[in-house]
């Protein structure tokens, strides 16, 4: 049986790729800031900024999926809240990569959540962007950078390392897409600004098979750009989750009222980017490729 450690293992994607996981046969074990008794998974206890971690969820390791990290659009981005986002990446991934060394961890992969805010972002953009393109420059694409650049350490001590570059994930317990669902509920479905900005996005399932496709397929190794097919602006997503429901209005959020209620961060909502992977030209079969599909899955 492999060992598989998950950090933010009861996150969003981290509770869906433990199970899945595990009905595979695997043996999971997460790193968490509270232990508790009633876990479906061997809990070890870490606490990243402190440089603490348990031994133990070291011994017999076969893999480590890195999803723990503070999220982006959970709050306005002061100085001090910036730091906390970038040093709950690194400073995480820092402390695993020290720790292998330390125990001489003879790990067979490191798969690392990354995210598309790496690439540039627009409001209205026809351009698109694939794994080796540039990368961006705001605060959302420094995250992604700094991110990736502590996961490069596994890989730069001969470990193969693959990073996924996740879009909007597409779950009804995603924070943004219950709000969406909220709203709609009233009949209104949320456009923001001129609604051009691209978001791609991906299914909770098709995810979850890409991480344990990193797991299992050894030709997997760099970074991979986790999105669904389907590009489509903001505009056209409220029109697919209306079509869908059979119901609602679309509504236009001015950006500078988003400006307004959040700063800077404001620039997750207003701005995206047109997003293809390696994922796409074969070898993987998206379940839900389409936006349609993947509503329909989850609202059925």
């Amino acid at each position: 049986m492999k060992n598989v450690l998950i950090t933010g293992g009861t996150g969003l994607v981290g509770k869906a790729l433990s199970k899945a996981l595990t009905e595979k046969g695997y043996n999971v074990s997460v790193l968490t800031r509270n232990v508790r008794q009633n876990s479906d998974y061997k809990l070890f206890k870490w606490n990243p900024e402190d440089l603490q971690v348990d031994n133990e969820a070291f011994m017999n390791l076969d893999y480590i999926v890195h999803l723990a990290g503070e999220n982006l659009g959970s709050g306005r981005w002061t100085k001090s809240r910036k730091q906390k986002i970038i040093n709950s990446r690194v400073a995480s991934s820092n402390l695993l990569f020290n720790k292998i060394h330390e125990l001489k961890v003879p790990l067979k992969a490191f798969i690392s959540a990354s995210a598309i805010g790496i690439y540039p972002a627009f409001t209205d953009s026809e351009e698109y962007y694939i794994e080796k393109d540039m990368y961006g420059t705001n605060f959302a694409a420094q995250v992604c950078i700094a991110w990736e650049k502590a996961a490069d350490n596994f890989k730069n001590s001969g470990i193969r390392t693959v990073k996924i570059r996740t879009g909007l994930v597409q779950d009804l317990n995603d924070p943004a897409l219950k709000k969406i669902l909220k709203l709609a509920k009233f009949g209104i479905l949320p456009v923001f600004g001129k609604g051009k900005q691209y978001y791609p996005w991906i299914h909770i399932n098709d995810l979850v098979r890409i991480y344990i496709e990193a797991i299992e397929n050894e030709n997997f190794e760099d970074p991979f750009n986790a999105v669904a097919p389907e590009l489509l602006t903001n505009i056209e997503y409220a029109k697919v989750i209306k079509s869908v429901r059979g119901e609602g209005k679309i509504f236009k959020i001015p950006a500078f009222i988003l400006k307004l209620l959040f700063g800077e961060m404001s620039e997750i909502i207003l701005k995206g980017t047109k997003i293809k992977s390696k994922l796409h030209n074969g070898g993987f079969e998206f379940e839900f490729p389409t936006l349609e599909c993947a509503m329909e899955d989850l609202l059925e």
